[in-house]
């Protein structure tokens, strides 16, 4: 009884400076700007991965597969948007110049995306750029960790694709192998999904903003933010469906899902970052900024 009240006393302590450091850092603003941001990077993104597949897979495959799990990701509303953005690309004649400037695109959004949620992390730890650190020593921190992101998003990708290869052949499996084998392929593909999400919120906390986070602490915002990223889908999906979102905006009604959806998941990256600051704050563990960085003090403001 003693540990638990002593879990409980310790819990309640964290929920109630990640409250106070949630509402001080401005998370609707700064969700509100990676959302804008990122949906302007969609068609763009959506022609390198439709690219790519096709070196594998029939045009049509590659589309159908990819609204399929965008509905599997966020809903069915979504996933009409990105088949109508898919539907118009597939109109289109993509080359080489094309394909590559998409390349570019998604680049750019990609590094005002990341660079976006960089500057939420660093409002979460109270921490900015030192006024006097020179260029190439915040270029190369920025690319550090823009590197470790991107590669966890490479194997994020990965699992996805995974999943599309295993939607593909799902058929061709069960006729291979005994029955068994596919239900256990794709609880397979699904335990290195959500491994991959725990470690991909976990290093973003802990390389992304410019403070010194340790492993420990960034793991226990990395958790949190996986399983609210996680059962994000099923409470938005609920909302959006008694909410009826895609009625009362009629032909924007899923371009305004997948806002919502993204500027959701940008909220579950500044609360994990509270709540890593909370837990190390509550552990007696000070967060000390990097050496391109320095403290300063935050206030609330009204809006």
């Amino acid at each position: 009884m003693k540990h638990l009240n002593s879990f409980l006393k310790k819990t309640w302590e964290v929920i109630q400076h990640t409250k106070k450091g949630f509402l001080k850092g401005e998370p609707i603003v700064h969700s509100a700007a990676i959302a804008f941001f990122t949906i302007f990077s969609l068609p763009a993104l959506l022609i390198v991965i439709s690219f790519i597949g096709t070196l594998f897979f029939s045009g049509k495959t590659v589309r159908t597969e990819i609204v399929k799990e965008v509905e599997d990701l966020i809903n069915a509303n979504a996933a009409e948007q990105v088949k109508s953005v898919l539907e118009n690309l597939s109109q289109l004649q993509l080359g080489f110049w094309e394909v590559l400037l998409g390349v570019v695109v998604v680049l750019q959004g990609a590094s005002v995306v990341f660079f976006m949620i960089q500057k939420a992390l660093n409002t979460v730890w109270q921490v900015k750029v030192k006024p006097d650190v020179k260029l190439w020593r915040v270029i190369k921190h920025r690319l550090i960790a823009l590197v470790l992101v991107v590669g966890l998003g490479l194997l994020l990708t990965l699992s996805l694709m995974l999943d599309t290869v295993v939607s593909v052949f799902s058929q061709q499996l069960q006729a291979l192998f005994e029955e068994h084998l596919s239900p256990a392929i794709r609880i397979m593909n699904t335990a290195f999904y959500l491994v991959v999400v725990l470690g991909f919120f976990t290093a973003v906390h802990k390389v992304l903003p410019d403070a010194r986070v340790s492993w420990k602490d960034a793991l226990a915002g990395g958790l949190i933010s996986s399983i609210l990223f996680l059962l994000g889908k099923e409470l938005i999906n609920t909302f959006l469906g008694s909410v009826k979102i895609v009625g009362i905006y009629a032909a924007a009604g899923s371009l305004v899902v997948v806002l919502l959806w993204v500027f959701y998941s940008s909220l579950v990256f500044v609360l994990g970052a509270e709540i890593t600051k909370a837990y190390a704050n509550m552990r007696g563990r000070e967060i000390e900024p990097t050496s391109i960085a320095m403290k300063y003090e935050r206030e609330k403001i009204d809006l």
